[in-house]
């Protein structure tokens, strides 16, 4: 009996280490919104797991119904959110400010942040959520430091092309949760290969706006389109190519 409740003390500390499997770098695809998560916000999960700088990492899909009342909510104290606006218009308010965003705004909120969010619109809003904990012990000060929540406007991001196509530079930050978050839309001339495949340090996720591309990630070739996510770990090759007609435009952002 006591052989039997010591092996049973061992395993307690593994199952806990691996209750989240690895999120394995391949593509992942929108799904509609379905589950109802709370007041007028309806979601479904399209990533999750453990990533390298991660215990828990998931993405979302999420619709906002159209309503006259706003929705509250609140992020985890042990988890920091980032908000992706897919279409429609969603006003957020965060402490005493509020905003109307739409497709290619983002809103970083900090762990615990209180905010609200409401479709004040006639058409459908749907968002990506991603939600993060890190493996290292969380620091607010540092998020703090660096500006705390933050919202990000795309009608307010400056375009800046260049000679593959063009950039939006978001921001590149420390938060609570990463030493280095940085975000940036590329858009990409039609055929063209936006880099040789590479690696880096930082894991990333590329997030498909609109058109077709093909991602290489190792010896693998995926094929992702409007809506489409590729997650691409730690020092894992990869390369993107636009695969459609016309230009398209991708989120890119990395986190460590």
């Amino acid at each position: 009996m006591k052989n039997i409740i010591l092996i049973f003390v061992i395993l307690i500390p593994l199952f806990g280490v691996s209750q989240h499997a690895v999120v394995p770098s391949q593509l992942y695809s929108w799904k509609k919104p379905t589950d109802r998560l709370a007041q007028n916000v309806y979601g479904s999960t399209l990533l999750e797991g453990s990533v390298h700088d991660m215990e828990y990492l998931s993405m979302s899909s999420i619709a906002v119904t159209p309503s006259k009342k706003k929705t509250d909510l609140q992020v985890p104290a042990n988890e920091e959110h980032l908000l992706l606006i897919k279409s429609g218009v969603l006003t957020i308010r965060i402490n005493d400010s509020t905003w109307s965003i739409g497709g290619g705004s983002v809103a970083l909120l900090m762990p615990g942040q209180k905010y609200s969010v409401q479709n004040a619109t006639n058409d459908s809003c749907t968002y990506y959520l991603m939600k993060y904990r890190s493996k290292s012990p969380m620091d607010i000060a540092r998020g703090a430091a660096s500006g705390g929540s933050l919202v990000r406007d795309w009608n307010k991001i400056t375009f800046k092309p260049h000679d593959k196509g063009g950039i939006r530079n978001y921001f590149e930050r420390p938060t609570a949760m990463s030493k280095r978050l940085e975000m940036h839309v590329t858009t990409l001339k039609e055929g063209i290969k936006s880099h040789e495949p590479h690696t880096h340090r930082a894991e990333e996720i590329v997030l498909i706006i609109n058109n077709k591309t093909e991602m290489q990630i190792g010896e693998k070739f995926y094929k992702g389109g409007t809506g489409d996510i590729y997650y691409l770990g730690s020092n894992v090759s990869h390369a993107i190519r636009n695969d459609g007609v016309g230009t398209c435009t991708y989120f890119a952002f990395q986190f460590e």
